[in-house]
């Protein structure tokens, strides 16, 4: 995570800090931090990251919810900065989390923007974490063909940068995908997933080959060689593996994967004959797997429940433990179902209000030759103005007004805000209109304004008040952080010769950008020059 320029708050040794942070005694000793910091910071970027590095902490205590909550808040705010990347990881993490929670109306909003924004992201952390967090979003809706796709697009770029800490997560989100794929195609009674199998072992001895002794403890790597080993019916050698690793169990930080030993550990007990120890484990993983608001987890956790609740010869428990899978199951499709019928009512608004608007805004264009964003007159209404308005009136200035740095302004900020830059400065040419005069917009940056019967210096003073009132409006209300300035270039002449007067006109613009913009020059006075 970037440091805020000039903010003197070291946001990436926080961010680096909120993820090493293992115990509840640490993760709110840090949050605790990040509380007070946020009691007084104003700046929306910082407040972002603020929000980010909470988000940090909670997603290593397993709180999903509290994660998508703070992601998506600091989306808003990275939007009100105008900080585009910060936008999308922030967008991206969320979709993630949302994804988890089963929310899928606003996970497939935010993995949408954040498949968008792999088109035009260069920072290849940014794209390794976006990958990474799209992947989670597939398995989530199980897409588990696509959510690898996803890991080993991340993996790749891990590996490109020499990251071995990211290097191992995605082995271990690969593999872990691989797993769920087989056990869901065998409850299905699909098939028995042996291809998975093989591919995630291969994945898992890689893994352990290579990630520091430290990352396998604090993601219970170990508890995947033993699933796969359970899933190849090895139940007494998957549990040699977790006894080898008991003594580590306490260290490991993210709740999900303490969860995942317990349940893993209960199936194997369970395959094992071991009906007792296997339901103690099977209630332990429910337990964890009950604060976390992971839909996923816990489903997995009350299905192996029910499994060891029969094992163990406690029928009526079992099947209420089934009728609660049930019930949890329908709730879920409930939920989503709603939330699709939603998005198909709302994609259908949308789009009848965006052919309304279009065809309007057509309409409006083609009875008033007029420029529907900057509400001007468009290129016919300039060239209707030289040929037709005020034929006694010779003498004619040319003002043509450029915006600074537009394209970065939209990359930045997004066309949206760009388009209401344009509308804001069409309001300002309209209200400074004189009789006998035009405003148009002449391109998608590039605004001129004929005045008949204006002599060089009066254009000279319209073009210098333009320039200075578009430098001093309040653009913060449009989005903060942004900044508008014009160049202007103006000429003035004989109106029998109006294109030599627009060609002197355009060589005063090109003259006014080539001195860093935010100037006005005016050609010679071509009456007098001739």
């Amino acid at each position: 995570m970037r440091d805020a320029r000039g903010s003197g708050l070291g946001y990436h040794d926080l961010f680096e800090r909120a993820s090493r942070a293992a115990t509840d005694e640490e993760c709110e000793q840090i949050v605790g931090e990040i509380e007070l910091l946020l009691r007084s910071a104003v700046d929306p970027g910082d407040r972002g990251r603020l929000l980010m590095c909470r988000a940090r902490v909670r997603s290593n205590q397993w709180r999903t919810a509290e994660v998508y909550q703070d992601t998506r808040e600091a989306m808003r705010l990275f939007e009100r900065a105008g900080e585009g990347d910060l936008v999308v990881d922030a967008a991206s993490w969320a979709s993630a989390h949302a994804s988890r929670m089963g929310e899928i109306s606003v996970a497939s909003e935010l993995a949408t923007r954040s498949l968008v924004a792999l088109e035009v992201v260069e920072d290849d952390r940014l794209r390794m974490e976006i990958h990474n967090r799209l992947g989670i979003f597939c398995g989530s809706f199980l897409d588990y063909d696509r959510a690898i796709e996803q890991f080993e697009a991340s993996l790749a770029v891990a590996e490109r940068i020499g990251d071995r800490e990211k290097i191992s997560r995605q082995l271990h989100n690969i593999a872990d995908t691989l797993l769920v794929a087989a056990r869901e195609r065998r409850l299905a009674n699909m098939q028995t997933g042996g291809e998975e199998l093989t591919r995630a072992e291969t994945v898992v001895r890689r893994l352990l080959a290579q990630a520091t002794d430290a990352f396998i403890r604090r993601g219970a790597s170990h508890r995947l060689i033993a699933e796969v080993m359970c899933e190849q019916g090895r139940a007494e050698e998957a549990l040699e593996v977790l006894d080898r690793f008991r003594d580590q169990v306490s260290g490991i930080e993210p709740a999900a994967q303490r969860a995942a030993v317990a349940w893993i550990e209960a199936r194997c007990l369970r395959l094992a004959g071991r009906p007792e120890k296997a339901l103690a484990e099977a209630q332990r993983a429910v337990a964890i797997a009950q604060f976390s608001a992971d839909d996923h987890e816990l489903m997995v956790a009350l299905e192996e429940l029910a499994a060891c609740q029969e094992a163990a010869g406690d029928g009526p428990a079992a099947l209420a433990t089934a009728r609660e899978v049930k019930a949890t199951m329908w709730t879920i499709h409930a939920r989503q179902a709603r939330q699709l019928v939603q998005e198909v009512w709302g994609r259908a608004d949308f789009i009848r209000d965006q052919a309304t608007l279009q065809s309007q805004a057509a309409e409006a264009s083609r009875r008033a030759g007029e420029d529907a964003v900057a509400g001007l007159g468009n290129r016919q209404i300039l060239e209707r103005f030289l040929r037709n308005e005020a034929p006694g009136q010779q003498q004619l200035a040319l003002i043509l007004l450029d915006i600074d740095d537009f394209k970065e302004i939209n990359r930045t900020f997004g066309h949206r805000i760009g388009d209401d830059v344009v509308r804001r400065i069409g309001r300002l040419l309209r209200n400074d209109m004189q009789p006998h005069s035009v405003a148009v917009r002449y391109d998608g940056d590039e605004f001129v304004l004929g005045l008949l019967g204006a002599d060089l210096p009066t254009a000279a003073d319209l073009a210098e008040r333009l320039r200075r009132t578009i430098e001093e409006l309040d653009w913060d209300l449009l989005s903060l952080g942004l900044r508008i300035t014009a160049s202007l270039g103006l000429a003035c002449g004989s109106r029998r010769d109006s294109t030599a007067l627009f060609s002197a006109a355009d060589a005063a613009l090109v003259a006014a950008k080539s001195e860093g913009g935010n100037t006005v020059v005016a050609a010679p006075d071509l009456d007098r020059s001739a």
